[in-house]
């Protein structure tokens, strides 16, 4: 009872209260999603027509773009890949031109990207970009039979950062609560850390459960090798922040008696793409209202936000590889990569990099990237890349404070960062054990 109350009464109560209108984006978007996919395209065009005027009009960044490649925004009625004509944003570029992005007309909503596929940034909504994140997000959830009154579960990284005001704490907590949802922190992946969730979810036994594959995965082989009771805590898992494999997914859905359905997105869109219950989980469909995604053959995936006009990104490079189809019934993305996260043995135990990538980014704070190099020494390199070179000492001490003699602290520049393979994709943890060994072959 109490949960139907906090689904369909609490959860609208705060929506008026804060100004929001998810509810109004979300019946827009189901409407858009149940019209012909050429209906829709024709939407997704007159969509996209309206922020190209909006940018020409207010933010200085494309004023400059559309003079110097002499875009003419009339014809992105007539053919929407004309937007084509335009360069390609990187996360660099955003990086240096922040303020000639940004719309001041609303306020805006700060999010800083993880840094797993380039440098970390900031990136801003303002209130409705913010609205068709959270009506997409309900969107993906009904999609895959999740109700209002449903719980689910986030487990996140226990970083021990105390919540700041009480008045945040407060609407944290009607939040969940209007939301049906429990946080579930884990600090590592030791055996007592494993027990402890596999403990709490049988306790929550939550709709949904969310959070990193990594996560999930070592969870069920937890299970899987200690010969535990396997039993449904849960009926479906939802990865975020890190890319899934086909692996990851067998062992989950064996151990854990769920359903694996998949999505992709990042803090500079939100969910871009989703599958569904029935579909394949490497098979995600793009929320086209919201986004324009760019036809491609296993190369970089690039974005076009026509719903944030706070701080629109056309053509941005996600730093993702992938496919993107058009097809009869919508566009798909098969075959991403990226953001793929490593376990790090540290002191002995095993931590995966997104625990190590949130504990910098929201516990120590000033980082702007880093990278563990494994070398033949007993303790691994961990080069950072400081916001600031004054605040290095800073950093070294919390760091060591939280590992102590668990790295060979480096500070080092940007530059300096290693990346692999044919495209060079950034890697937050570099194996050069044995290099000599290998190298004799």
């Amino acid at each position: 009872m109490i949960s139907y109350l906090n689904g369909y009464i609490l959860y609208p109560i705060l929506e008026k209260l804060t100004k929001r209108q998810i509810a109004v984006k979300l019946r827009e978007l189901t409407l858009f999603e149940t019209l012909s996919y050429e209906k829709k395209l024709e939407i997704q065009k007159e969509e996209l027509y309206k922020l190209l005027v909006f940018c020409q009009g207010h933010i200085p960044f494309y004023q400059e773009m559309f003079k110097q490649n002499n875009f003419d925004i009339e014809k992105i009625k007539e053919d929407i890949s004309y937007i084509k004509n335009l360069p390609v944003l990187t996360k660099e570029i955003v990086r240096d031109n922040a303020e000639k992005l940004k719309y001041l007309g609303n306020g805006l909503h700060a999010r800083k990207t993880g840094g797993s596929t380039g440098q970390s940034v900031f990136f801003f909504y303002d209130n409705g970009g913010l609205d068709w994140t959270a009506a997409i997000n309900l969107y993906a959830y009904n999609q895959v039979g999740k109700r209002p009154h449903h719980t689910d579960c986030h487990i996140s990284a226990e970083l021990g950062i105390k919540p700041p005001l009480l008045k945040y704490k407060v609407m944290q907590f009607f939040k969940l609560m209007s939301q049906n949802r429990k946080v579930l922190m884990i600090d590592s992946f030791s055996n007592e850390a494993l027990k402890l969730v596999y403990k709490n979810l049988k306790s929550f036994k939550p709709y949904l459960l969310q959070g990193h594959p990594s996560t999930a995965y070592a969870l069920a082989s937890f299970i899987e090798s200690n010969k535990l009771k396997r039993k449904k805590m849960f009926s479906v898992f939802e990865p975020t922040g890190e890319m899934i494999t086909g692996k990851m997914i067998k062992t989950i859905e064996e151990n854990l008696l769920c359903k694996v359905v998949n999505r992709y997105g990042n803090a500079e869109f939100g969910v871009i793409a989703h599958s569904t219950e029935s579909h394949d989980p490497f098979r995600l469909k793009v929320f086209d209202r919201a986004f324009f995604v760019e036809e491609t053959e296993e190369s970089n995936i690039i974005v076009t936000g026509i719903t944030n006009y706070g701080f629109p990104l056309l053509r941005y490079d996600t730093g993702d590889i992938g496919s993107v189809k058009k097809e009869s019934d919508g566009t798909f993305i098969y075959n991403i990569q990226g953001r793929v996260h490593d376990l790090v043995e540290i002191n002995g135990e095993s931590f995966p990099t997104h625990f190590i990538m949130d504990f910098l980014d929201h516990k120590v704070c000033g980082v702007r990237q880093f990278q563990i190099v494994l070398t033949d020494s007993n303790k691994a390199i961990l080069n950072i890349v400081p916001e600031n070179e004054a605040d290095s000492e800073r950093i070294r001490m919390m760091v060591e404070k939280r590992w102590p003699d668990g790295f060979d602290i480096k500070f080092v520049g940007f530059e300096q960062l290693e990346t692999q393979g044919w495209r060079n994709k950034f890697r937050f943890v570099i194996n050069k054990r044995n290099i000599h060994a290998q190298s004799s072959f």
